[in-house]
């Protein structure tokens, strides 16, 4: 098969661009080509992430001069981020487009992939029998001890504020920090939060076997179920809040936090949403988005970082994860793998967002159904697979 992957160029509303991975690495160029593939990788497609086109030529890639070029050969479209829309008129009838595709929100890239009839599979929504997201789990971990790490350089004078430590010392109290959620990225940021000294309140929604486990391994850390009393506790006087939590779509007209809540934070408090939910549990960040351009917006007296993917700025750590997660299925997929004749309950299959002319995915249908999308798109899920939540963490 051949393979392309692209620079990536999706940039911020003033044009930044705000994503530096790169979807395929020298060494799993490698390990492809030894498989007998073709892989196109186009000029300057990991100089971001510290690969160069030699480092790429030297593993036996083809390095091509334009994105154009590496869309009209290959069949497998290997990358990172959702086509940004000089891409959308790129796309074949059958050609594999295997990506996060966040097709939530995004009708237009979405009807493009649909019209086109192209197999796009998305890397968020890839999960195994025992329920695993194995592709969402690497960056989950890189965003929530990334978002930790940030929010305790915006405690620090150089930054604007009045300069907090993370930790004690004699006579002097710990930050509180308030992590919603205790999944991958939440226990990652409870982990960096335990590590650097601070008290730490995590919120779970429903797993309380998790909770229980993160109590044993994170002495110290406190894990609550979020009540409106038990949120309203965790925020009183907290330093920092990380909101980890993803909100399920049957929720989406109700808040976990309201903006008047963030008042019993402390004074100099820093809100960090690694969810990024244009609809989550969080109403000071419900339709808000900041880039690492501008990361931090002032809300209800407070500064916010919604940056959407933070794993980006490292980009050379999160690459070769995002990789690691993904080169078994790419394989697969070049190997021979036909969405028409997988089973319904396959991993790979419960990744589709669109095939041959048709949303696949049933809660990509659920969400554009609950939109009131026009009806030209053509949203016919097949026979539904188990649903995967389409809103990824911090990608």
């Amino acid at each position: 098969m051949i393979i392309g992957t692209d620079k990536e160029r999706k940039t911020d509303a003033k044009g930044n661009l705000v994503e530096w991975r790169v979807g395929i690495t020298p060494g799993a160029v490698e390990r492809l080509v030894q498989l007998g593939h073709t892989c196109l990788v186009e000029n300057g497609a990991g100089q971001a992430a510290g690969y160069g086109d030699e480092a790429y030529r030297g593993a036996g890639a083809e390095i091509v001069s334009t994105q154009a070029e590496v869309y009209a050969r290959a069949q497998l479209i290997y990358k990172v981020k959702e086509p940004q829309k000089p891409e959308w008129g790129l796309f074949r009838k059958g050609q594999i487009l295997f990506t996060y595709v966040h097709a939530c929100n995004r009708l237009e890239m979405l009807s493009g992939l649909v019209e086109r009839e192209t197999v796009a599979i998305a890397y968020e929504d890839v999960q195994t029998a025992d329920g695993r997201l194995p592709m969402l789990e690497p960056m989950s971990i890189i965003a929530g001890h990334m978002a930790q790490l940030r929010a305790y350089q915006y405690l620090l004078v150089d930054a604007g504020n009045v300069g907090i430590l993370s930790g004690s010392m004699v006579g002097i109290p710990p930050a509180k920090v308030a992590i919603l959620g205790t999944g991958f990225a939440g226990e990652s940021a409870i982990r960096i939060a335990r590590a650097c000294g601070s008290q730490v309140i995590a919120l779970y929604r429903d797993n309380f076997t998790r909770a229980e486990r993160i109590m044993q391994n994170y002495p110290g850390t406190i894990c609550l179920k979020s009540t409106p009393e038990n949120v309203r506790f965790a925020l009183q006087g907290a330093h920092v809040l990380n909101n980890c939590m993803t909100w399920p779509i049957t929720r989406r007209n109700e808040v976990l936090i309201t903006a008047d809540m963030l008042s019993l934070m402390d004074e100099h408090g820093i809100v960090m949403d690694v969810s990024a939910e244009l609809q989550g549990g969080l109403e000071s960040t419900r339709n808000l988005h900041t880039s690492h351009a501008e990361p931090v917006v002032t809300i209800a007296g407070k500064p916010h970082y919604v940056v959407p993917n933070i794993p980006a700025i490292a980009a050379r750590s999160a690459s070769n994860a995002l990789v690691n997660a993904t080169l078994p299925w790419a394989e697969m997929i070049a190997g021979g793998w036909d969405w028409r004749h997988a089973q319904e309950d396959s991993p790979l299959y419960r990744g589709i967002t669109c095939a041959g002319g048709r949303v696949v995915h049933p809660v990509v249908k659920e969400w554009y159904d609950a939109m009131h999308a026009p009806q030209t798109l053509s949203l016919r899920a097949s026979a539904p697979p188990q649903a995967v939540h389409p809103v990824v963490v911090g990608v």
